[in-house]
């Protein structure tokens, strides 16, 4: 907008802001607009919903910082907008928004500063609350395959949001429609489709990208969770303890006692890194919108009880697509259990800037000597770790393993170290 066009907008109408994509946070840099909730000429108040918008790492809502009437929209849906470019236009009103001529600069600008703090915090804890039907764009690409109609759908999400689960049960799947059978029979006809990726799996492109280019160090190691197992079934008795709970509280335990493993790594800086105090443990989820990497927060400081709270609270988050800014960032150290789908070691890559991911394979009964050689039964887990060779070096990463290794084997030596 040029000065003359300014002058006239706020003569006629008041003052025009221009409103700004904000901050989103770990160091999002653009966002493609899903939905836009308004149009030209609708009245907003502060707070308000403007737009769902998608990155590679969450699907959030925009609300309006100011109350006033849509003047503009600068981009399309599906257009991609930068963090801190031109959003939209709003027509404040003036007799409650426009900034009083006797107010010194200084407080303008804290005020506007107050403003966009408040709307990030908005963003970081939205629960995409709205009166459209709700979707996360994997699920919306899917509905657009099968050509379903998502405003036909009831949602059993929470707030009706579109899961995946309500577009398996509507009609046939792609395999099963009519043009399968044309395409058969055709046999000059190509069956290869080009996929466009989804936020998410563009997120995980540019991650693994990233960590494709660190030097990795691998260990592999085999532990026995007979112990383990028989213990878990006397907490099961109070609650429902899961072995992950078990392994993420051990794992903490282990950290104590080499706490470079809990750092992080930034290749500007190159010869020095940071170690956290908090043990913020990243857990690797299979969600709707595909993989997602939120973390359990200082759990060096927690119970297995509330560790086993917060897992719970994170997948069912992870589930219904509504996992935040604040849960998807901060981790320090990652596992990951691969375990759950199948598989026993694998080759997993470090979630930058962190230095080390843990891969847990599945937990297997299978027969091995005791101290009599009498083969016996034994409940067998395999771990994969992987790890910044340019941080951490192969002795200190077994010696941290054996220490993990002695908790896991042998649990009451863990709980003696817990607090």
């Amino acid at each position: 907008m040029n000065i003359y066009s300014r002058f006239l907008s706020r003569y006629y109408f008041g003052t025009v802001k221009i409103f700004k994509l904000p901050d989103l946070g770990e160091k999002i840099k653009e966002a493609t607009i899903k939905k836009w909730h308004v149009k030209i000429g609708d009245h907003v108040n502060e707070f308000d919903p403007v737009a769902d918008v998608s990155t590679d790492k969450m699907f959030t809502q925009i609300p309006s910082n100011y109350t006033g009437k849509i003047h503009k929209l600068f981009h399309q849906e599906d257009e991609t907008c930068l963090v801190g470019g031109d959003f939209l236009e709003i027509e404040i009103e003036s007799d409650n928004q426009q900034t009083a001529s006797t107010q010194s600069h200084d407080h303008s600008v804290k005020q506007e500063e107050t403003k966009q703090e408040e709307i990030k915090q908005t963003i970081q804890t939205n629960n995409a609350t709205s009166n459209h039907k709700l979707a996360t764009p994997a699920v919306r690409h899917l509905a657009k395959q099968k050509g379903i109609d998502l405003n036909k759908i009831q949602g059993s999400g929470q707030d009706g949001r579109v899961l995946k689960s309500d577009l398996e049960k509507q009609g046939q799947s792609p395999k099963e429609q009519p043009q399968s059978t044309t395409k058969i029979n055709t046999k000059s006809e190509s069956t290869s489709t080009v996929i466009k990726m989804s936020d998410f799996q563009k997120g995980m492109q540019k991650s693994m990208t990233e960590a494709n280019s660190i030097p990795h160090l691998y260990l592999k190691e085999e532990v026995d969770l007979t112990e383990l197992a028989q213990m878990r079934e006397q907490l099961k008795k109070e609650k429902n303890i899961t072995f992950m709970t078990l392994l993420i509280k051990s794992f903490s335990l282990a950290l104590t006692k080499y706490p470079i493993l809990n750092s992080t790594y930034d290749s500007t800086r190159q010869f020095e890194y940071t170690q956290h105090i908090s043990h913020n443990v990243s857990v690797a989820l299979d969600s709707p919108k595909g993989l997602v990497v939120p973390n359990i927060k200082d759990v060096q400081n927690l119970s297995i009880s509330q560790i086993q709270d917060e897992l719970n609270r994170l997948r069912t988050l992870g589930e219904k697509g509504q996992l935040s800014y604040n849960e998807l960032s901060g981790g320090t150290i990652c596992l990951s259990n691969i375990g759950t789908i199948g598989g026993t070691y694998t080759g997993p890559l470090i979630l930058a800037p962190q230095v080390c991911i843990v891969g847990i394979g599945r937990l297997m009964t299978v027969p091995r000597y005791d101290t009599k050689m009498n083969v016996v039964p034994r409940k067998i887990m395999n771990l994969s770790f992987g790890c910044d060779h340019r941080v951490l070096d192969g002795a200190t990463v077994a010696r941290f393993n054996n220490v993990w290794k002695t908790y896991l084997e042998n649990p009451t030596s863990m709980f003696i170290h817990l607090k």
